[in-house]
């Protein structure tokens, strides 16, 4: 297959990344975790909290947590959110920009990944458009991307620490400092989202057993090199809780309210026991399926044309691309909260096997496709013109939570900005109001009625708070532009 056809799928990849990705960023709003984080990062940057004590809000919707301060996940992406925030100034797009970038980083490393195997064959550099379609075949990468998880930057160092592994251990050069750095990119994952960061740690063991190249593979040296990655990583973990005390305090409180709790199940909202705890394969069954159907009609199709030598080195990558997956995915089972959001940076690894393993066969079939992929350019400059011309008449609309997003110029305008505000119990346990309100008026809500001087209900709870509004003096802020009455705002009489 000639140069241009390849160009005209990888302009078809990007359509279709582009499609999936674009419209879910420009719009306003997104899912309360990635609200929470940019919260705790533009506050920050603003100077409430600091690096080793981030501050959310005097309210919190788990009971048994808090904002103040913030200890539920390691701070590394609060630090580095905050960074954009202290440059770009406080704009409901900032936390998007982030996103955006760590999408483009994350990309960019899968492509390196899966060019490391290929270097010096017919394949190199013809194919990397490949994992990052099958990337795209999972939902909660879909979903995830865009809402500004702290998985995705996750997934940005454990990639990272992959690259340098992996390239190391195919192209056998520098294989000292690529495991060093390979160890960094380990302890910046656990900067940033904890033990699940891991899983590089395993490749150059999974490698000596499984990789394709090694006559005799000296599968002790392999043993040392991985131990040496999480050495590197470990050492300089020790290091940071040796030389800053915060940095200990703010470990003994992660541990103690979030990871040892959700481990051994104590946590209210980590249940799982017993057999619940393999959940984890379910979740990752439907993650995978795309990728498993293409994979069996690869073998069914074509497993006679493809018996013999030509590919399997390509299906030993896919072997060890798919034992690392599982690396990253699997220890999920140790936990008693589990979520397809948590196992996100393990996800592109098995889009990596995916590849490899149906790379032969796609090849053979690409060679006969050259007008199809005539029609295909065409086909994705105009899409992505349009995709263009849609994402710019959606900019800045609300794309989730239109209730909440809609109301908040009248909130914004009845409420002052920072102010502490009664709410009803639905609303203090709802993650979606308290990061809204945080992120873009700094509202704190609370049940203290009695102290505060503003109340903000919404619809199912007005009923449940009247009693309280009544009791305690509120009354209600006449919303002009709303007939629907979704959020009401009451203020306390002697507070006019």
């Amino acid at each position: 297959m000639k140069k241009p056809a390849f160009q005209s799928l990888w302009l078809f990849t990007l359509l279709l990344l582009g499609a999936m990705f674009l419209p879910r960023l420009v719009t306003q709003g997104m899912f309360g975790d990635g609200l929470l984080y940019a919260s705790l990062a533009r506050n920050l940057a603003e100077g409430r909290g600091s690096m080793w004590a981030p501050f959310f809000s005097s309210g919190y919707f788990v009971e048994f947590a808090s904002g103040n301060p913030y200890f539920e996940n390691p701070p590394l992406m609060i630090w580095t959110q905050a960074g954009f925030f202290a440059i770009l100034g406080d704009a409901w797009w900032v936390e998007k920009c982030y996103a955006l970038l760590l999408f483009v980083l994350n990309a960019w490393l899968l492509v390196r990944i899966w060019e490391a195997p290929l270097r010096g064959t017919a394949f190199e550099k013809k194919y990397g458009w490949l994992p990052l379609l099958l990337w795209y075949l999972m939902p909660t990468v879909i979903w995830g991307n865009p809402n500004n998880l702290m998985d995705n930057q996750l997934l940005t160092f454990c990639l990272l620490a992959l690259w340098c592994a992996l390239d190391g251990l195919y192209s056998g050069r520098n294989l000292g400092l690529k495991m060093t750095l390979a160890g960094l990119g380990v302890f910046l994952a656990l900067l940033t989202k904890g033990p699940v960061a891991l899983y590089p740690v395993a490749a150059p063991f999974l490698f000596a057993w499984m990789a394709p190249g090694l006559a005799v593979p000296d599968r002790r040296k392999a043993f040392l090199q991985s131990v040496w990655i999480g050495l590197v990583a470990a050492g300089l973990f020790v290091l940071l809780l040796a030389l800053i005390p915060d940095a200990r305090t703010y470990f003994e409180n992660y541990w103690q309210k979030r990871l040892g709790v959700v481990i051994s199940g104590a946590r209210e909202d980590a249940a799982l026991t017993g057999w619940a705890r393999l959940s984890i394969f379910g979740i990752l069954l439907k993650e995978l399926s795309i990728l498993i159907a293409i994979a069996a009609a690869v073998y069914f199709g074509s497993r006679k044309r493809l018996s013999g030598n030509a590919a399997f080195p390509l299906q030993k990558n896919a072997l060890l691309f798919a034992f690392i997956g599982l690396c990253a995915t699997l220890p999920l089972m140790a936990s008693a909260r589990q979520s397809a959001m948590y196992i996100l940076a393990g996800l592109p690894v098995f889009a990596l096997a995916a590849g490899y393993y149906c790379l032969p066969a796609l090849d053979r079939r690409l060679e006969k496709a050259e007008r199809f992929s005539k029609i295909l350019r065409p086909v994705s400059l105009a899409g992505m013109l349009i995709l263009a011309v849609y994402c710019g008449a959606i900019f800045g609309t609300p794309g989730r939570e239109t209730a909440l997003l809609n109301a908040l110029p009248f909130i914004q305008k009845s409420i002052p900005e920072g102010e502490k505000v009664a709410v009803c119990d639905e609303l203090m346990n709802n993650l979606h109001a308290h990061t809204y309100l945080q992120r873009f008026h700094r509202l704190e809500l609370n049940r203290d009625f009695a102290g505060s001087r503003y109340a903000l209900t919404e619809r199912p709870c007005a009923a449940e708070a009247r009693l309280m509004l009544e009791q305690y003096g509120f009354e209600k802020v006449i919303n002009p532009t709303d007939s629907t009455g979704s959020y009401s705002v009451y203020i306390k009489k002697s507070s006019e």
